[in-house]
C-alpha cells in the first residue's frame, strides 16, 4: 500500500514537473514573441517619425501652421501596464507580464500618433485642394494664344496716349498678335461683363474671387455671355482694333481689391510663349 502510494506522489511529482517545464517553454516564447513584436512597434514607431518629417512639410506647402510639439507627444503614454502587487498574471508570470504591458503601452502610443497623423494629412490634404481652386483662379497665364505675340506697352502711370497725344495712367499692358488670334481667360471665373465700352471697345470683363478682376479690350470678337463660368484657358473672344486700338492688340488689365495692378507680376513664365 505504501509502494503504491509512494510510485503515485513520484508520478505525481514527475507530472507536475513536466507540466511546469511545460509552462516555462510556453512562456519563454510567448515572451520571445512578445520581444519581436516589440522590436517591430520600434520599426513602425521610426516609420511614424519619419513620416512626421515629411507631414510637417506637406502642412508648410499647405499653407497650414505646424502642430505644437505638444501635440505630437499625444502618444506618450497609454495603459501603463499592469499593477505588481495586484494583478495575478504578474504574481505567476511576472516577465511575461512585464513583456506585455510594455507591448501594450508601445502599441497604444502607436495607434495614438497614427491617429494623428492621418487627422493632420487629411487637414492638408483638404487645404492642398482649396489652394489649387484658388490658384487656379489668379489671374496669372498669357491671355493671347499665338506664336510671336508680345508685349508692345506696359503698365504705366503716365504713359502718352498714342491718339490723343497726353500723359495719362496706363492701368494695364498690350499684347500684339494677328488679328483674330485667341484671346483666354487668365484665370478661372465669372464673366461679369461683355460688350462694348468707349475706348475699350469690345471687352471682357471676369471676376476671379478674392478681390481679383481682369478685362480684355480691343477685342474683335466675343465669344463668351455674362455670367458665363469660364475656366483658366478657356477662350474668351478674337484680338481685334476695336476701340482706341490702333493695330491689332489685346489691352489685359488685372485688379485687385478695387485696384489696378500691374499684370506682368502675376504672368507664370511656364505660360510665356
Amino acid at each position: 500500500m505504501m509502494a503504491s502510494a509512494f510510485v503515485a506522489t513520484v508520478l505525481g511529482r514527475q507530472d507536475a514537473a513536466e507540466q511546469l517545464a511545460r509552462y516555462r517553454a510556453e512562456n519563454r516564447q510567448l515572451i520571445s514573441s512578445l520581444q519581436a513584436m516589440e522590436h517591430r512597434s520600434g520599426q513602425l514607431s521610426q516609420a511614424l517619425d519619419d513620416l512626421s518629417v515629411r507631414e510637417q512639410r506637406f502642412r508648410l506647402v499647405a499653407g497650414l501652421p505646424l502642430l505644437d510639439p505638444e501635440v505630437y507627444s499625444v502618444g506618450v503614454g497609454g495603459p501603463g501596464g499592469v499593477a505588481p502587487m495586484n494583478d495575478e498574471f504578474f504574481e505567476i508570470a511576472p516577465e511575461l507580464a512585464r513583456e506585455a504591458g510594455d507591448v501594450a503601452v508601445d502599441i497604444d502610443q502607436l495607434l495614438r500618433r497614427a491617429d494623428l497623423l492621418r487627422s493632420s494629412l487629411t487637414e492638408a490634404a483638404d487645404s492642398v485642394g482649396t489652394q489649387r481652386e484658388r490658384y487656379q483662379r489668379i489671374p496669372s497665364i498669357w491671355p493671347v494664344q499665338a506664336e510671336g505675340s508680345f508685349l508692345s506697352s506696359g503698365f504705366s502711370h503716365n504713359r502718352l496716349h498714342p491718339l490723343l497725344g497726353l500723359r495719362r495712367p496706363h492701368t494695364a499692358v498690350d499684347i500684339s498678335a494677328d488679328y483674330g488670334s485667341p484671346v483666354v481667360a487668365a484665370g478661372a471665373g465669372r464673366v461679369t461683363f461683355a460688350g462694348s465700352k468707349t475706348g475699350y471697345g469690345r471687352i471682357v470683363e471676369i471676376d476671379h474671387g478674392d478681390g481679383y478682376e481682369s478685362r480684355y479690350a480691343h477685342l474683335g470678337r466675343i465669344a463668351v455671355r455674362v455670367g458665363e463660368q469660364v475656366r483658366r484657358g478657356d477662350k474668351l473672344g478674337e484680338v481685334g482694333v476695336s476701340g482706341t486700338a490702333t493695330g491689332p492688340n489685346l489691352h489685359y488689365e488685372v485688379w485687385v481689391n478695387g485696384r489696378p495692378v500691374n499684370p506682368v507680376g502675376y504672368f507664370l513664365d511656364s505660360y510665356r510663349p
